[in-house]
């Protein structure tokens, strides 16, 4: 349960840091700076879980894998995706 809570609070704050950025491709306006803040409250929040359910090595393993998975794949799936079109 908590491990699909880590994923998905590392997966929304990097998609909102993607696009709050103004180099991302997705939408052609980028979001407001307002959600900045927001994508690293999620990115926290989702350490501090990874912390909480796993013991601290683990937690801090799982958590920079997953955002490290996550900051590479978003901009690449963008990328396939407007590459088809």
């Amino acid at each position: 349960m908590y491990s699909f809570l880590i994923v998905l609070l590392v997966s929304a704050g990097t998609l909102l840091l993607y696009l709050a950025n103004r180099h991302q491709r997705l939408v052609k306006k980028p979001l407001t700076y307002l959600f900045k803040p927001v994508g690293y409250m999620f990115l926290l929040l989702g350490g501090v879980t990874a912390l909480i359910n796993f013991s601290v090595s683990a937690g801090v393993f799982v958590w920079l894998m997953l955002l490290m998975t996550t900051l590479f794949s978003i901009p690449l799936t963008v990328l396939l995706l407007k590459r088809g079109q």
